[in-house]
C-alpha cells in the first residue's frame, strides 16, 4: 500500500509539477502541493508548532497531509474567482512528552498570480487530536509557494471570469 501510494504521489508530481513555499500559522514551517488533475491536490506541510499546548511548553515538530477538493468560489479578485479548497487530512505531532496524532479539515482560498510562477493560500484547519487524549484543535495559516513546472491550479483562476452586464 506504501508504495502505491508512492507511486502516485510521484507521478502526479512528474505530470502536473508542484508547488513549494512556507506556511506562516500553526504549524509553521514548509507547504508543498501537488496538484492530481484540475480540481484535487495532495496538500503537505512540516514545521514547528508554536503554540503552547497542555502536554508541554516546548517548540513541537508537525507533519500534516491533506487531499484536497479545490471549487470556484463567488469571491473575484480583480475578474478571477478564487478556488476555495476544502478535504480530508492528518497531523502527527511530535512534543518532549507525547506522540499526537489526529485528523483535520483544511478550509482555505487559493490564489495564483496570473502568469507568475506564484500561488499564495490561507486556510483554516479545524482538527481532533486522537492520542494521546481526544481532544479538538484548530490550526491553519497563511502561505505563499513557487510553482516548479506547470500546475493544474494555473487553469483555477488565471482566466479571468467578468461580470456579464
Amino acid at each position: 500500500m506504501k508504495r502505491i501510494i508512492l507511486i502516485l504521489l510521484v507521478a502526479s508530481v512528474m505530470s502536473f509539477g508542484f508547488e513549494l513555499g512556507v506556511i506562516l500559522g500553526e504549524p509553521t514551517g514548509i507547504s508543498f502541493r501537488s496538484f492530481m488533475g484540475t480540481s484535487n491536490a495532495i496538500d503537505l506541510q512540516v514545521g514547528w508548532s508554536v503554540k503552547d499546548n497542555r502536554y508541554d511548553n516546548d517548540d513541537n515538530f508537525d507533519l500534516h497531509g491533506a487531499y484536497l477538493f479545490h471549487k470556484k468560489s463567488d469571491i473575484r479578485i480583480e475578474g478571477y474567482r478564487l478556488p476555495f479548497y476544502f478535504g480530508p487530512g492528518g497531523r502527527v505531532k511530535i512534543t518532549d512528552n507525547d506522540l499526537i496524532i489526529g485528523v483535520k479539515v483544511p478550509l482555505g482560498l487559493y490564489y495564483k498570480f496570473g502568469s507568475a510562477p506564484f500561488s499564495m493560500f490561507i486556510e483554516v484547519a479545524p482538527g481532533l487530536n486522537l492520542t494521546p487524549d481526544t481532544d479538538f484543535d484548530i490550526m491553519g495559516g497563511i502561505g505563499f509557494r513557487y510553482i516548479f513546472g506547470s500546475t493544474a491550479s494555473t487553469s483555477s483562476n488565471t482566466e479571468p471570469e467578468r461580470e456579464r452586464r
